[in-house]
Parts: structure tokens; C-alpha cells; sequence
């Protein structure tokens, strides 16, 4: 049973989703239409990248509980040197006239170092309730209560929000004012998104099912954030 590949799976069809729900939320006038074609280019290449940086996250945490090292022992650092992999391929393939992007870690380091913890902790805790058999839904049931799993899913969305926004303040263009506005108007279409898809998951997996208390944990707290 592949539950590396089940996990990366489940997190490519929710980021994707997260996606389409939130351009579906985006409105404004008439400068955010004229930024709206590099918006939707934008967040097409963006979740391919986010899901193949949650790919890699989830590879390494798996690896890492599969090898008995503790959560808190996760190098996160180390890991996020390696997303920027990811990052890199993305710019490049970003290619559009007038519209450039200069990445600077610093701005977004601990937003991403969080979502890289808050990913890692939610691997282990599932993987060490995921019996040989059992669904996913079954160890997500196993490892946490139905609010617990929404504030979980809600919070990864919301990291990613975060950086989204941030990464659109990187974007140097002639039609700066409508790109910013456009981000913005993103940004908030990303939150009443996230708030939609985290409760019907919730409800997907926990409606009609016997909720398990809250299941393994190996550390509660990081230095970089929970």
C-alpha cells in the first residue's frame, strides 16, 4: 500500500481544487480584468509548483518517520533549501512580457518553514495511525477530531495563501497598481476558499462516521511555529 503516494495524491486534488475555487472568487474592475490573464497564468504554474514542494515534504517527513527519527529532529531547513528547487523551475517557466518577479527568502521564509512543519507533523500523526487496509479517510478519523482536521486543513491553505500574496508583491510590471490589486483581490478569494474547502473535507470525511479522539503527537511546538 502506497501511502506516500495516497497522501501526495490527496493533496494535488485539494490544492488544485483550492485553486479553481478561489479564480472562481476573484473579482474587481476594470484594471483587474487587465491583469486577470496574467493572474490566471500565475496561479496555474503557482499550485503546480505548491504541489510539487508538498510532494517533496511529504517524501521527506515519510522517510523520516519510516526511519524513527521524531518530528522535531526534521530538519526544516534543510528541507526548505530544497523546495527552492521547485521555485526556481517555476520562474523560469513564468514567462511573460512586461511582468518580472524577484524572489527574496527573507520576506517569506518563516511562512513557508511553518507550512513545511505544520505539513510534516500531519504526516507523521496520520502515518502513525494508517493501518495495512485502512482508507485514508480511516486514519485521518484515527488521528484527529473533526475540528481538529478543519483548522489543519484550513491552516495549510492559509500558509499558502500567505505566500501567494507575498510572491505577487515580488511582480514588477508596468501595470503595478492593477497587479497589486489583483493579488489582493486573490488573496481574499484564497481566504473564503480555504474556509469553504477545509469544512467540506471536514464534512466529506467525518459526516456519518464515528469520530476517534485526537491520536498521536509527537511534539506540539517548534521553533519556527506550530
Amino acid at each position: 500500500m502506497d501511502k506516500v503516494g495516497i497522501l501526495c495524491e490527496k493533496d494535488s486534488a485539494m490544492m488544485h481544487e483550492f485553486s479553481r475555487r478561489s479564480m472562481d472568487r476573484v473579482v474587481g474592475g476594470p484594471l483587474l480584468s487587465m491583469a486577470f490573464s496574467f493572474l490566471s497564468s500565475y496561479m496555474e504554474a503557482n499550485v503546480r509548483k505548491e504541489v510539487e514542494k508538498d510532494r517533496l515534504i511529504i517524501g521527506e517527513a515519510a522517510a523520516a518517520y519510516a526511519a524513527g527519527q521524531a518530528a522535531c529532529d526534521l530538519d526544516l531547513e534543510d528541507i526548505f533549501e530544497k523546495t527552492k528547487k521547485t521555485d526556481k523551475a517555476f520562474l523560469e517557466g513564468l514567462m511573460v512580457p512586461s511582468f518580472t518577479i524577484t524572489v527574496r527568502y527573507s520576506d517569506f521564509a518563516d511562512i513557508r518553514i511553518q507550512r513545511i512543519w505544520r505539513i510534516s507533523k500531519t504526516v507523521y500523526a496520520l502515518l502513525g495511525k494508517w493501518p495495512e487496509g485502512a482508507s485514508f479517510a480511516d486514519a485521518a478519523r484515527k488521528s484527529y477530531g473533526a475540528a481538529e482536521f478543519k483548522e489543519i486543513v484550513a491552516d495549510i491553505l492559509h500558509l499558502y495563501s500567505l505566500e501567494t500574496r507575498m510572491l505577487g508583491d515580488a511582480i514588477r510590471s508596468p501595470f503595478r497598481t492593477a497587479i497589486r490589486d489583483a493579488v489582493e483581490s486573490l488573496f481574499r478569494a484564497m481566504e473564503e476558499a480555504k474556509e469553504e474547502l477545509s469544512n467540506d473535507y471536514m464534512k466529506k470525511i467525518y459526516d456519518g462516521a464515528a469520530v476517534q479522539p485526537g491520536g498521536r503527537r509527537c511534539l506540539n511546538t517548534h521553533p519556527h511555529g506550530a
